[in-house]
C-alpha cells in the first residue's frame, strides 16, 4: 500500500490553515509590539546595606508610546532577588516604577548590569526583548554579629575609667585622685604625705591612660580563604560565642576587628587598621565622632581573600611608619603550627621590641570535633591527625608568647569576645 500524503486529508487542511493563521497572527503582533529601546530607565538602590538587611533595588520606567511589559531586574543569583521578574502596563507621560526586593547573605562589592525588558504586542502572541545597560553597585557591610558583646565589655571599661570604683596600678596607668584606703588596697597606692595631713590612711587611684595607639592588622591573605565550622552545640548557648556559621577565616578577624575598635575608640585611644597581604588594600586611621567604624565596615565590605601569603616584612614597615611611639599591635592572622613560619616568628620578635603585640588567631572548630570521635577505624585516624594538629597549633602559640606576643588562639566565634578581654585586660594592667 502506497504512502498518502497528509494533506489529502480534510483535518489535515483544517490543521495547515490554523498554523497559516497563527503564524500571520505572530507576525502581526510581533510588529505592533512598541520596541523596548524607547524606554528610559533610572535605576536606584540604598548603599551601603548591612549583611542580614533587605535591599530594595528601585526602576523608574518612561515611555513614549503605551506598552504592556515585564521586566527583570537582573541581580546574581546569590542575592536572592523577589520578585523574580514585573508585568505592568506602561502609559506616556507617566512614570512607572517597580522595586525588587534583595535578601543578602555575604558581605562584598554587588554589580548589576543589565535590566531586561520584553514588550508585547497588542495581542500577547509575539513580544520584542532587549537587556538595557543600567550599571548599578551595592556595596553589602559586614553584619557585626560581635555588637551584642559592646554593652558588657563598654561597661567594664567605665569601670576603668572611673564610673565605679576601681584602683589599679601600673607604669601604664595615670592618676586619677585621692580616697581613704579600704582593706584589699594594694599599700604600694598609699600616699604617705597626704595621710601624714589625714587622721585615715590616704590611697591614689588609678585610671587607665587614654590617646594610646592601637594599630589592628588583619591578613587577607590565602590563610583568611580557608572556611571554618560551625561551633559545637555544646558552645551554642555560650555569651561569648559569635555564630559566624560556615565562613572564611577573614570573617571572624573582621568581627574581631570591629569590636576591638569600637572599645578603642571609645576608650579614647588612636585607632588605625590596615588589611594587608602582599600589599597594603585598606589603611584607616582615626577619625572624628566615631566615623572610623563606619569607614572601617565600607573597606570590609570590600576586602575578599586572596590565595598569597602575609608579607611580614610589609607589616613590619607599615607599622614602624604608622606608629612613632610605643603602642599596642593587633595581628589578625592565623598562627602557624610551631617552627613551620620563620617569618612569622622574627616579625612578632621585631614588633614586641617596641609594642605590645597580640596575635588572634581564630581556630576551625571541626579541628575539636574531629579530634574526640574514635568510633571506628576511619574516625580514629581522623582523630589522631587532628589531635596531632591541635598539638602543633599549640606548639606555634607557644612560640609566638616565647618572642613577646600575648597569644589568643580559639575557635572562631570566640576570637571577638577573647580579643576584647585581652585588650581591657591590658587596660586594667596599666601595660596599655
Amino acid at each position: 500500500m502506497g504512502i498518502i500524503p497528509l494533506f489529502f486529508f480534510p483535518t489535515s487542511l483544517f490543521f495547515f490553515g490554523w498554523l497559516v493563521l497563527c503564524a500571520l497572527l505572530w507576525a502581526f503582533d510581533a510588529t505592533m509590539a512598541p520596541s523596548p529601546r524607547q524606554l528610559s530607565i533610572e535605576r536606584s538602590i540604598d548603599t551601603p546595606i548591612p549583611v542580614g538587611n533587605p535591599a530594595h533595588s528601585r526602576i523608574v520606567l518612561r515611555t513614549p508610546v503605551p506598552m504592556r511589559l515585564d521586566l527583570r531586574d537582573a541581580w546574581p543569583p546569590s542575592t536572592h532577588p523577589s520578585p523574580y521578574s514585573h508585568s505592568l502596563v506602561a502609559q506616556p507621560e507617566m512614570e512607572s516604577r517597580v522595586t525588587t526586593t534583595l535578601h543578602l547573605e555575604r558581605r562584598g562589592s554587588i554589580r548589576a548590569d543589565y535590566v531586561t525588558v520584553r514588550s508585547w504586542g497588542p495581542l500577547r502572541m509575539a513580544a520584542r526583548q532587549t537587556s538595557i545597560v543600567a550599571p548599578l553597585n551595592l556595596n553589602v557591610l559586614p553584619p557585626f554579629r560581635a555588637k551584642r558583646l559592646l554593652p558588657s565589655r563598654l561597661a567594664r571599661l567605665h569601670e576603668l575609667e572611673g564610673t565605679t570604683a576601681t584602683v589599679l596600678r601600673g607604669p601604664g596607668t595615670e592618676f586619677d585622685s585621692l580616697r581613704e584606703y579600704v582593706r584589699g588596697d594594694d599599700p604600694r597606692d598609699i600616699d604617705w604625705r597626704a595621710s601624714a595631713r589625714s587622721s585615715d590612711l590616704v590611697v591614689r587611684t588609678w585610671r587607665p591612660e587614654r590617646d594610646r595607639h592601637v594599630m589592628i592588622v588583619v591578613d587577607s591573605g590565602r590563610s583568611g580563604a580557608m572556611l571554618l565550622g560551625e561551633p559545637q552545640e555544646a558552645d551554642l548557648g555560650d555569651k561569648d560565642l559569635v555564630e559566624l556559621g560556615v565562613a572564611p577565616r577573614l570573617d571572624a578577624q573582621i568581627e574581631a576587628a570591629l569590636l576591638l575598635g569600637v572599645l578603642a575608640d571609645r576608650a579614647g585611644d588612636q585607632v588605625h587598621m590596615l588589611v594587608v597581604d602582599r600589599e597594603i588594600h585598606e589603611d584607616l586611621a582615626q577619625q572624628r565622632a566615631g566615623a572610623l567604624i563606619r569607614e572601617a565596615a565600607k573597606a570590609f565590605s570590600r576586602v575578599q581573600p586572596s590565595l598569597l601569603p602575609l608579607d611580614w616584612q610589609l607589616v613590619i614597615n607599615a607599622v614602624d611608619k604608622r606608629l612613632r611611639h610605643p603602642g599596642l599591635v593587633v595581628l589578625l592572622t592565623e598562627i602557624p603550627p610551631a617552627a613551620t613560619d620563620v617569618d612569622f616568628s622574627e616579625a612578632i620578635a621585631t614588633l614586641s621590641k617596641r609594642h605590645r603585640v597580640i596575635v588572634a588567631g581564630a581556630r576551625d572548630p571541626e579541628l575539636g570535633r574531629m579530634s574526640t570521635d574514635w568510633t571506628d577505624a576511619p574516625s580514629a585516624f581522623t582523630a589522631a591527625a587532628a589531635s596531632a594538629t591541635s598539638r602543633d597549633l599549640d606548639a606555634g602559640a607557644r612560640d609566638a608568647r616565647s618572642v613577646g606576643a600575648y597569644v589568643i588562639d580559639c575557635d572562631a566565634g570566640f576570637l571577638p569576645a577573647r580579643l576584647a578581654d585581652t585588650y581591657i585586660a591590658l587596660k586594667k594592667a596599666g601595660k596599655l
